[in-house]
């Protein structure tokens, strides 16, 4: 009997320091790709440039996305959508350019190619947590959703947005919902938000609000889009949010400078329990300086 109960005591010890061990390693590993403006502002009639990151230290990259690899590429402003057509590399960066119609505010948006791949439920289990979702990881292991089956169907794909501004006062466009699988959609203006206010995103799988997702925010120096990933030096802490009933969460601004917001969100098909879709979402987007309201 006291054997049992050790036992017992035992494998919740291990199950709680595999637990913690993906949380931390979650930090670590996920590996994300987000879209940075190239400047804060552009001028009318003159290109926008964006640059794809690809990495762990928001905003530089450690390696390049290549062309081939953007399933799509768009720029949207408040009555236009363009498809961006002009890529190619720079350094360790993926360079997306477009001359935009006017002056105004425009979202530009990446999809990824997906990729599928073969794994077993706890495979799929480890490669959530790992790349970003710990919680959501673990609550689906609490209530019993991976599938039975010996193996299940991933669906991976990573989709991108950020704002840019061409002149000033231009039409808004920061709201817009472009139809990504998984998309991260903000219900406040970006550029009319300061440091000391916040900024509500909402996020949207397959069109739906989700809730209970945890959203995570980081910041970043305009000055470091171009450096090399830093060593050695520890990151800013991310911010942790929680998307309510309604899909909603809220953006904290403590300084200016670029923001990205990021998440991870797995569910099994429709009627499809062995195929699995996991998806990436970043946005990014800048704040000035000066003092904001909340």
């Amino acid at each position: 009997m006291n054997t049992m109960k050790r036992s017992r005591r035992l494998g919740a010890t291990v199950g709680g320091a595999i637990a913690a061990t993906l949380v931390s390693a979650a930090v670590l590993a996920a590996h994300d790709f987000w879209l940075v403006p190239n400047a804060l502002t552009f001028a009318p009639g003159a290109s926008v440039e964006v640059l794809g990151q690809s990495g762990s230290r928001f905003p530089t990259s450690g390696g390049p996305t290549q062309p081939a690899q953007v399933a799509e590429a768009r720029i949207v402003g408040k009555s236009s959508d363009v498809k961006i057509t002009d890529l190619s590399v720079s350094g360790k960066s993926l360079m997306l350019r477009s001359k935009p119609g006017g002056a105004g505010q425009y979202v530009v948006a990446v999809s990824l190619t997906a990729r599928n791949a073969r794994a077993t439920p706890a495979r799929l289990q480890r490669y959530i947590a790992l790349e970003g979702a710990p919680e959501l990881a673990a609550r689906y292991e609490q209530e019993g959703k991976y599938p039975k089956a010996d193996s299940v169907t991933q669906t991976s794909a990573k989709f991108a947005k950020t704002i840019v501004e061409v002149g000033s006062n231009g039409a808004r466009a920061f709201d817009k919902v472009l139809g990504q699988a998984l998309e991260l959609v903000p219900l406040d203006d970006p550029a009319h938000t300061h440091a000391g206010g916040s900024v509500r995103v909402r996020l949207l799988f397959h069109g739906k609000p989700i809730p209970n997702v945890h959203l995570r925010a980081g910041w970043g120096s305009p000055d470091a889009v171009n450096s090399e990933p830093p060593t050695g030096a520890p990151a800013k802490p991310d911010q942790i949010v929680v998307t309510g009933a309604d899909g909603v969460a809220r953006i904290d601004i403590t300084e200016p400078g670029l923001w990205n917001v990021r998440t991870l969100y797995a569910a099994a098909m429709q009627g499809m329990p062995e195929h699995w879709e996991v998806y990436f979402s970043t946005m990014v987007f800048s704040v000035s300086g000066g003092m904001g309201g909340p």
